[in-house]
């Protein structure tokens, strides 16, 4: 971990400080959603477990298969809105981590300059209407035909699909309600091995039908989600930086093999350092699936920034990038 660390302070410069609190916050923004998400399966399941108890020592009847299917379709509407809340909210926090670091870049580089046509307040407003942007690309980009709802929706089928076939399994044992609820809360706190050393004949009956950990593909889903949004917020907002020189890719510490993240982040294949990409030209994050590799921006030295918008205040044809900036990004985006 060090060493990625280490990367991403050498690059930020006088901003690692920034820099390396947009890292801890989307790290601490993975860690508090997979509890939450972890959570709500226990709690879906608990209820599900409940209401199978209450049949006691008796094998599970018809009429209490019947209940219990109406309750996981219960259960799985209720994991579909209550994962769709939690991705909105997550989405959002993730975007804010990752644009915040540009965001006090542009803000402490204005402020340093002097200049009065620039405000702070507008910066905000600039990013603020960046950070709606994103938001907006993750839920409206598709992936193999299926929006982000749709793929949120999959997990909660997935989830009573998963739940029907240990209590059918249950049900061929000949197992009673108080033992199948126990199952099914076992299933879900502790995973499949659980059940195969304590309920052996049942989960010969299952095989391979339901997965290691119930809650494992909304996870996967939601680290891979949030790490885009991350990305898209860190992209958008390298489009609206004025000091923004490239997007950099640092490899993870955690890499346990060499695949695509290597070529992307070990290679300099624009002239501007290893892993370093034209804003216009940066390859699309995450790389796979659980990528933890680092996304951030390259910046150009704050006292040289300075310097470029002084001369640019008072000749605005003496800087054109920064004249084209004002005009198209600042200007445009406050309607000014």
């Amino acid at each position: 971990m060090s060493k990625e660390i280490d990367e991403l302070k050498s690059i930020a410069g006088d901003y690692k400080t920034w820099a390396l609190q947009a890292r801890k916050k989307f790290i601490d923004l993975r860690l508090r959603q997979d509890v939450e998400i972890r959570n709500l399966y226990i709690k879906l399941t608990r209820d599900i477990s409940k209401e199978l108890k209450k049949g006691g020592l008796s094998p599970i009847s018809k009429k209490k298969l019947q209940q219990i299917y109406s309750a996981l379709k219960k259960a799985e509407d209720n994991l579909n809105g209550q994962l769709t809340i939690n991705f909105e909210k997550y989405t959002r926090e993730n975007i804010e981590a990752a644009t915040g670091y540009s965001k006090a870049i542009t803000i402490d580089v204005i402020g340093k300059s002097g200049l009065n046509k620039i405000t702070a307040s507008n910066i905000n407003k600039v990013y603020f209407r960046v950070n709606e942007r994103a938001v907006e690309a993750i839920w409206s980009r598709t992936q193999n035909g299926l929006y982000l709802s749709d793929r949120i929706w999959s997990k909660a089928q997935k989830y009573r699909k998963n739940m029907a076939d240990v209590i059918q399994a249950a049900v061929a044992e000949g197992q009673d309600c108080t033992k199948t609820a126990r199952a099914l809360e076992q299933y879900v706190l502790k995973g499949k091995k659980t059940l195969a050393s304590e309920y052996p004949n049942m989960m010969a009956r299952i095989g391979n039908r339901v997965p290691s950990d119930v809650s494992y593909e909304a996870l996967r889903l939601a680290r891979t989600e949030m790490t885009s949004a991350f990305g898209e917020a860190t992209l958008s907002a390298a489009k609206v930086s004025p000091s923004c020189r490239g997007v950099k890719y640092i490899l993870s510490a955690s890499h346990p093999k060499p695949d695509i993240c290597d070529d992307i982040t070990g290679t300099d294949k624009h002239g501007l350092g290893i892993g370093v990409y034209p804003v216009d030209e940066a390859p699309i994050y995450p790389f796979h699936p659980n990528c933890l590799c680092i996304t951030t921006t390259v910046n150009e030295r704050p006292e040289d920034f300075v310097q470029r918008l002084k001369r640019w205040d008072k000749d605005p044809t003496s800087e054109p990038s920064i004249e084209s900036w004002y005009q198209d990004v600042y200007k445009k985006m406050n309607n000014i």
